[in-house]
């Protein structure tokens, strides 16, 4: 049985971390106001929109609903299954900012999860996202001892490879 709705009507302030909570906790969130008083691109926008449906395809079960404004969201969590997963980003944001919403879901699927992102790794938009590269050289580790994640020969996994 889910828990009861978490409600924000800040828009899309801490987007990512509000949909992890949502999974983690299997608590439903409804989000309002997002982006409500930009008249030119009210809404989602397309990398939040995109990190929805990834989110999507790494869970079973997951119910979004976007009004037509796309100022509304409501998220009910499903199952993180994991699994292989290839995914294109928009170009308006680096690999990093997706890498770093689904780093805290990683250790909790179903199936290990095996994660192919294709898009902008630098171009300038480092100053906004990290890079993947310092994700798994400073988070990756860390996350994977914390959870004892670690290789088939018991060893301590090394970071996943970038291509």
């Amino acid at each position: 049985m889910p828990g009861k709705t978490l409600k924000f009507e800040d828009g899309a302030v801490q987007f990512r971390q509000r949909l992890v909570v949502s999974l983690l906790s299997h608590r439903p969130v409804l989000m309002r106001n997002i982006r409500a008083d930009d008249l030119e691109a009210p809404g989602l926008a397309p990398h939040e929109a995109t990190f929805l449906r990834l989110l999507d395809r790494m869970t079973n079960g997951s119910q979004i609903e976007i009004n037509a404004t796309g100022t509304q969201l409501r998220f009910k969590p499903g199952m993180l299954v994991g699994g292989r997963i290839s995914h294109e980003c928009p170009t308006n944001r680096n690999v990093g900012w997706y890498l770093e919403g689904i780093l805290p879901l990683a250790p909790f699927g179903k199936e290990a999860l095996e994660l192919e992102l294709t898009g902008v790794v630098t171009d300038g938009l480092t100053h906004l996202d990290p890079s993947p590269n310092s994700l798994i050289s400073s988070v990756v580790p860390h996350l994977f001892d914390k959870f004892g994640i670690t290789d088939d020969d018991d060893q301590a996994a090394g970071p996943p490879s970038l291509q």
